[in-house]
């Protein structure tokens, strides 16, 4: 299945159109993959407004996850799909003291899996355990609220990884490093958040370039949008972001 991606010039040209009214009903953690959903029609507007527009904050230097070479609960030809889901240069915003991270995981025999956060000392910002799911896809860890919060203007590395011996932790597999900055929030973009409604909250933070929180309102959306209308969303605002790999696998879990 693919989403229709329309050129900006043909939505532009077309930016008249009535837009789609939104009517949901998919239970969490349902797969998105399979069959191709019927045609639908899209607002060329929306459309506009949902693509993700990256900020240029540059790549931080970036280092070999851990456990990437010998690990023995992950085939080989899947240890590359082992990732953060993340924009391309590693690095995204958010404005939230406790956002919330995604990952793809991989086929493995792993039942074991951790997220780590670090503090740009490499201090543990926060490190929990969890049950891996029983299928590959896509996971998120919210960082609570009983954690330390994201300082403002401070770039955080966090990975996934699965735990293959918990005895030996260097036989092991990490998604490669990547980078998140809590950054303020100006007077205009406080207002759009304000004014938004939970439909359009995920467009404001996207063509603000706000990726996790973009990210996080759009799957909060799953159980209020029809299957159809949250796909094209989801597949937008992921393919935007260099995430064309991501738009057709499941949501499989989530803490």
């Amino acid at each position: 299945m693919g989403f229709p991606r329309a050129p900006i010039e043909y939505a532009l040209s077309i930016a008249s159109m009535t837009a789609v009214s939104l009517e949901l009903s998919i239970a969490p953690g349902l797969s998105i993959s399979g069959s191709p959903f019927p045609e639908a029609k899209i607002n060329p507007s929306w459309e506009i407004a949902q693509t993700f527009r990256p900020p240029n904050r540059g790549t931080p230097e970036a280092t070999e996850g851990a456990g990437t070479r010998g690990s023995s609960c992950v085939a080989l030809s899947e240890r590359n799909k082992l990732k953060p889901l993340i924009p391309t240069g590693n690095i995204g915003l958010t404005v939230s003291e406790h956002p919330t991270f995604f990952g793809y995981i991989p086929k493995s025999t792993a039942k074991l899996g951790e997220f780590v956060l670090r503090d740009p000392n490499n201090r543990v910002v926060y490190r929990t355990r969890f049950a891996l799911p029983s299928q590959p896809g896509i996971v998120s860890i919210s960082l609570p609220a009983t954690a330390r919060s994201l300082e403002i203007g401070k770039q955080y590395q966090w990975s996934f990884i699965l735990i293959c011996d918990p005895e030996d932790r260097s036989d092991s597999a990490s998604t490669p490093p990547a980078w998140i900055e809590r950054i303020e929030q100006s007077e205009t973009l406080a207002e759009q958040i304000k004014n938004a409604t939970p439909e359009t909250l995920p467009a404001v933070y996207a063509e603000a370039g706000i990726w996790f929180d973009a990210l996080a309102s759009r799957v909060k959306l799953l159980p209020s949008q029809s299957q159809t209308e949250w796909q094209q969303n989801w597949e937008l605002l992921l393919s935007t972001a260099g995430l064309q790999a991501f738009v057709q696998e499941p949501l499989v879990g989530n803490r």
